[in-house]
């Protein structure tokens, strides 16, 4: 995965991991930290599981909308998905491939985005957003005790 700032996730098996993170301290890495992450999420090693995803979204209907509210951008490319057959491919795709989180954060602000709120699982896309510009409001959906606060925060800080 590409972060902004020039961070990286990295999928691989152990000795691979200590080999990249001893090699990254020795160029000069600021901080090289392992998640607890068990799934070679965004790998090669599941595009097997991106093939058969995509055999289920086949099989699913979806209804299209023209709302000019909403857009969606590709996590493997920061590219807006306008025609559901490609976006399908490219959800399906990411299982398997690079997720540029950068690419899709600029496509957001440029997009006009006044804040970001993290579904889940987790924190980790909220809270690179918000190293990445302290300007834009991030939160994740775990931040929050109840969906009224969930609300109440949507309701300050996008326009």
């Amino acid at each position: 995965m590409t972060n902004p700032d020039d961070a990286w996730v990295i999928g691989a098996d152990s000795a691979a991991l200590e080999a990249c993170a001893a090699d990254a301290r020795q160029r000069g890495a600021l901080r090289v930290a392992r998640i607890g992450v068990n799934v070679a999420s965004h790998t090669p090693r599941l595009a097997a599981a991106s093939i058969a995803f995509r055999r289920v979204l086949d099989e699913t209907t979806l209804q299209a909308t023209n709302s000019t509210d909403v857009r969606l951008f590709s996590g493997i490319d920061g590219t807006a998905v306008h025609a559901i057959a490609s976006g399908l491919d490219k959800l399906a795709a990411q299982i398997s491939q690079t997720v540029h989180w950068n690419a899709c954060l600029e496509a957001a602000v440029e997009a006009g985005a006044t804040c970001f709120l993290e579904l889940g699982p987790g924190h980790a896309l909220s809270a690179m957003t918000a190293h990445a510009g302290p300007a834009m409001p991030s939160r994740s959906l775990e931040d929050f005790r109840t969906l009224d606060g969930v609300r109440e925060w949507l309701a300050r800080n996008a326009s």
